[in-house]
């Protein structure tokens, strides 16, 4: 039986010193260097989503994960561009039409769809910024890949929580983002903690989805490592 769900008040002091080190840490090491250096930098680019169309980073996420599933083990199938929806465009789910009110300010999959895999969006949202776009999709296609390969979902390890689902989207957004983001990482990660929890939300809270830093280190081993790291070393990281 798990017996996380609390999180010591010292936890979170913890999590900002770690969080600030992977951003500034010098090593001698010359491979923690480099690791050093791609969280910093990232590839530059203009933070603008106009400047890259939400089709545009579904077709490098779905030929990404095409890739990266072969590493990981399973057959990925990629999401056609009729089942990523704004709620104003027609597409439905299992016969009934998406309400765009439920969409504000959020993104999410849905699996059980007799149309297919669907990702929905709220574009206004998006449209923030090319780093909010990037971010939130690459989050959602970590739960695309959840869906597809159920056995690389940690939240469903016996020590697991509803949380490291999320955080593992978090993971796996990062593991994208080093190979095809073209907002700059740091944006990437700034909004990745915008998004996160407050403080007083538990770990076993079902609609948890990680404190801000907890989200950004989830994020920076997924950058780091890779796409294998988000399920054979992120469950061991977190609190």
């Amino acid at each position: 039986m798990s017996v996380r769900g609390h999180r010591p008040a010292w936890l979170v002091g913890v999590l900002l010193l770690l969080t600030a080190g992977a951003c500034t840490t010098a090593n001698t090491d010359s491979d923690s260097m480099e690791t050093v250096q791609i969280v910093e930098t990232g590839t530059a680019a203009p933070d603008d989503a106009s400047a890259v169309a939400v089709s545009v980073i579904v077709i490098d996420l779905n030929e990404y994960w095409a890739i990266a599933a072969v590493e990981l083990g399973f057959e990925y199938e990629p999401v056609p561009a009729d089942r990523v929806t704004t709620g104003i465009d027609g597409a439905v789910c299992s016969g009934v039409a998406f309400d765009p009110e439920e969409l504000a300010e959020n993104a999410f999959v849905d699996p059980s769809c007799d149309e297919g895999l669907t990702v929905a969006y709220d574009p206004d949202y998006l449209e923030e910024s090319l780093a909010r776009a990037e971010a939130t999709l690459a989050h959602e296609w970590g739960h695309v890949v959840q869906a597809q390969a159920e056995h690389l979902d940690i939240s469903l390890d016996p020590e697991g929580l509803p949380i490291d689902a999320e955080l593992q989207a978090d993971c796996f957004a990062g593991a994208w983002a080093v190979d095809r983001a073209r907002a700059d990482i740091a944006s990437l990660r700034d909004d990745t903690a915008e998004a996160g929890d407050p403080d007083d939300v538990d770990l076993d809270d079902p609609e948890a989805h990680g404190l801000p830093e907890e989200r950004v280190i989830a994020f920076d081993i997924g950058l780091v490592g890779g796409p294998v790291a988000c399920v054979e070393e992120l469950l061991d990281a977190l609190p």
